[in-house]
């Protein structure tokens, strides 16, 4: 009886132990309501050297050799500065969106990549990146104007610019000056007058255009000699396109052959990366960059590489360390001495740096206002861009051209 007695009275002691606790054990019903992700608390990261700290980073990115050693010489002071182990992954591949997307679905990811700037909106509104903003204990240096809303979407940024490439338009002034043009076109009609002459021309075989279609920007760089521009090309150039595109030589990565081609009088005009004529231009050719003019949209033909942070990164705040320091003043002004490519830094272009001279526009070209898009552009810039790339490479006919931009209108 006395054990009996006592089983009732565990029973009661256990039973006002769980009443008391019951409020702050109430179910959340909803499962499909999760509270919004809120910026890190400063004041909970470690202090450096200190146990917590993350002393290594992984991260991807697409580069050719030459500017591969020169971010792995900056990472790598980087390093020096903070113990931090950074390890540096060099792809080879272009299509780094994709990647990101793949990698996401098997939970692999590093910490930091690089992407092509216009590839940011597409990624973030589908929720392939965290923003880098709010892990951000102080602001960042501020981008060119222009490169803005490539990397903000919802009130966010995400990503920061690393540098920038324009598309020009490379030309012999000697061949093209036996064609009756003094430079290369700067118009449609300027543009019919060049292919007129060279299918008019006795036993030669010349192509009228080289153009590259791994990507928008040199079939943009050409839309915008015309006085037009890849989110604005009507039926008009469309249809020249279709027209003339038998008579273009097209490439689908970097090709030292139009080099060749172009100082034998084979090839009319070349629409290739500013970084590539810096490479390999000489005396005998010259460089034009077309829609030089103010609000000419001139950033439809700047390729931007970014860097991005995936949505899987593990160390987000270590990584926007790690990027402030390698988009810093100093750094940028390391890469712009060391590469081909331009800085994507606004200020360098309000220095009046020696390597800033001698470029096909003035440094200010790059800050005017209206070469910089229109807020909300990115969101048709992908449809556009493939459509494009599909009327070039013969997908497309100029019909179909229209209908695809016309539904990446609605």
């Amino acid at each position: 009886m006395l054990k009996r007695k006592n089983y009732w009275l565990l029973f009661a002691v256990l039973l006002l132990a769980l009443t008391s606790l019951s409020p702050s054990m109430e179910l959340d019903t909803d499962g499909g309501t999760y509270p919004p992700r809120q910026p890190p608390d400063q004041s909970e990261r470690p202090p450096s050297g200190e146990a917590g700290e993350i002393q290594s980073l992984t991260i991807r990115v697409s580069l050719n050799s030459s500017d591969f050693s020169v971010l792995e010489q900056i990472s790598k002071n980087y390093s020096l500065s903070t113990g931090v182990s950074v390890e540096l992954k060099n792809t080879g591949t272009e299509d780094e969106a994709t990647k990101v997307r793949q990698e996401l679905t098997v939970g692999a990811s590093p910490d930091i990549v690089m992407l092509d700037g216009h590839s940011i909106y597409d990624l973030a509104s589908r929720g392939y990146l965290l923003p880098v903003d709010i892990y951000q204990s102080a602001p960042g240096t501020t981008p060119l104007a222009m490169l803005i809303p490539q990397m903000q979407w919802n009130g966010y940024n995400w990503g920061v610019p690393l540098d920038i490439d324009p598309y020009v338009l490379v030309y012999s002034p000697q061949r093209l000056a036996g064609l009756g043009l003094p430079a290369a076109p700067a118009s449609l009609e300027q543009w019919n007058t060049l292919l007129a002459q060279l299918k008019n021309e006795p036993g030669k075989d010349t192509y009228l255009l080289s153009v590259d279609t791994r990507n928008p920007y040199g079939i943009a760089a050409v839309l915008q000699s015309m006085g037009s521009g890849l989110q604005s090309a009507g039926l008009a150039q469309a249809q020249w396109l279709e027209a003339a595109r038998s008579d273009f030589y097209l490439t689908s990565r970097y090709n030292a052959n139009i080099w060749e081609l172009l100082q034998d009088g084979k090839l009319a005009v070349a629409a290739v990366p500013l970084s590539e004529w810096k490479a390999h231009g000489n005396s005998t050719l010259a460089v034009q960059a077309p829609g030089k003019q103010e609000g000419k949209a001139g950033y439809e033909m700047i390729n931007s590489r970014f860097f991005a942070l995936p949505a899987q990164a593990g160390n987000p705040e270590a990584a926007v360390r790690w990027l402030a320091y390698v988009t810093s003043r100093s750094a940028q002004l390391e890469w712009l001495k060391n590469t081909d490519r331009l800085p994507a830094l606004d200020e360098l272009y309000r220095s009046e740096l020696p390597e800033m001279e001698h470029l096909p526009v003035p440094a200010g070209w790059f800050l005017a206002e209206g070469n910089a898009p229109r807020a909300g552009s990115e969101g048709g810039w992908k449809a556009r861009a493939e459509a494009a790339l599909g009327l070039l490479t013969g997908k497309l006919d100029a019909a179909g051209y229209e209908a695809a931009v016309s539904a990446s209108s609605e």
